[in-house]
């Protein structure tokens, strides 16, 4: 299943933000500022791809109306709660 998202993107740590049926999603890009650069040039709204954990876009090119997809792979944002708990 994909879905239409409207990123938020930190260009200094490369955290990728959206929402899917109102729940958020964090998750990080290896190049943030190639990512920023695409999306303003985007044909259409991003589409995300749970299964694959990829954010495509439609970006615009001469000759094509729906425009030249790229695809960027996700990263799941590591959580802030330790894995394991020392016990006292």
């Amino acid at each position: 299943m994909a879905y239409s998202v409207l990123p938020i993107v930190d260009r200094q740590t490369g955290q990728v933000q959206f929402t899917v049926h109102g729940q958020w999603h964090i998750c990080y890009v290896s190049d943030p500022l190639r990512l920023e650069f695409l999306l303003a040039r985007c044909a259409r709204r991003p589409i995300f791809i749970p299964e694959a954990c990829e954010l495509r876009l439609s970006v615009a090119a001469a000759g094509r109306p729906q425009g030249r997809t790229v695809a960027f792979s996700l990263a799941k944002f590591p959580t802030l709660e330790p894995a394991t708990k020392v016990g006292s």
